[in-house]
Formats: C-alpha cells, sequence, structure tokens
C-alpha cells in the first residue's frame, strides 16, 4: 500500500508539478470619478505633476466567476505635458503615472496598482493594463485658462475593466499580486 501511494505521489507531482496554474478572467463596466490635481511645470517647460485624491472607482461584473460590485477609492499620480492645439493649451494634456484602487468580488477584496497614461482635449482616454475608459476633465475648475492654469478639476471616466489574474490567490493577504 505504501508503495502504491509514493508511486501515485511521484505521478501526481511530475505530471501536475509541470502545469500552469489557471488563469481566470474577469470584465466589469467601471465608472471612475473624483477631484485631479494639476501642478505646473517650472519655468515653461518640463513636464507637470499630477494627483488624483480623492476618487472612486465603481464596477459591476464577474472576475473569476464571482461577481464584481460596489465602490472603492481610486488615487493616482504622475507626470502630464501640455498639449499645444490651435485653440490653446487650457486642459490639453497627456500624463503617465500609477494608479491605486481597490475593488470587491464576492470572494475578496482585490488591490491593484497599475501603470496609467491619460489624454484630455475635450473628451480624452484613460488605460492602464487593466481599464479602458473614456475621460472628461468637469467644473467646478480651479482655474479659468485665461488668467491662471487650471490646477484642480473634476474628472468622470467610464469604460471597462478585462482582467486576468493567477488563479490561485495568497489567502493570507486578501490582495491580488499586483501586475
Amino acid at each position: 500500500m505504501r508503495r502504491v501511494l509514493l508511486f501515485i505521489g511521484v505521478v501526481a507531482t511530475s505530471v501536475f508539478g509541470f502545469v500552469p496554474p489557471a488563469h481566470a478572467v474577469g470584465g466589469a463596466a467601471c465608472v471612475l470619478g473624483g477631484t485631479i490635481h494639476f501642478t505646473e511645470p517650472f519655468g515653461t517647460t518640463g513636464p507637470g505633476t499630477w494627483e488624483i485624491n480623492p476618487g472612486q472607482i465603481d464596477c459591476d461584473g464577474a472576475l473569476n466567476g464571482y461577481r464584481i460590485f460596489g465602490s472603492g477609492p481610486f488615487t493616482g499620480k504622475g507626470t502630464y505635458t501640455t498639449l499645444l492645439p490651435a485653440g490653446g493649451p487650457c486642459l490639453q494634456r497627456v500624463g503617465t503615472g500609477m494608479v491605486d484602487y481597490t475593488f470587491q468580488s464576492g470572494a475578496m477584496m482585490f488591490h491593484k496598482q497599475e501603470k496609467q497614461q491619460f489624454i484630455v482635449a475635450g473628451v480624452g482616454k484613460l488605460t492602464t493594463p487593466s481599464i479602458r475608459a473614456t475621460l472628461q476633465l468637469a467644473p467646478p475648475y480651479n482655474g479659468d485658462c485665461l488668467t491662471m492654469p487650471v490646477t484642480r478639476a473634476t474628472f468622470a471616466a467610464q469604460g471597462v475593466m478585462v482582467w486576468t489574474a493567477p488563479f490561485f490567490l495568497d489567502p493570507g493577504s486578501g490582495e491580488q499580486p499586483s501586475s
């Protein structure tokens, strides 16, 4: 009996040891919103900085067979450059940085940190490896674009989150490893 169990253990280890972990697929419709702060570059050249705080993400969908629901915090920071279109540079920006957000599924809370890019030129876009959304800056603004630059605005974005993650998550941390 002992030899049979040892044989089964060796066979199972050799077969299953080389199988990559299963991956789960998730998708959700998401709405993001909050306040974005802009710090103008020093002088006339160089990048400015941006920061989202406070912000919220609200998603509805499924991840690994569990429903994604509710809202959670959405923050971020990075740098931007101003686009110079014929109509003037007000609120015409391209930025990169990192975003940090949390959402909940029926199984656990997920914490995600991702590289992010945005373009604002009227209606713009916000993209991360997981999120694809349209982005718009809306009043109230701090600044008027004529006498002083806009340093704070409300942002709203809506789009989709498409996500793959290791099926076997660390149950001790309650968080999904960052990509």
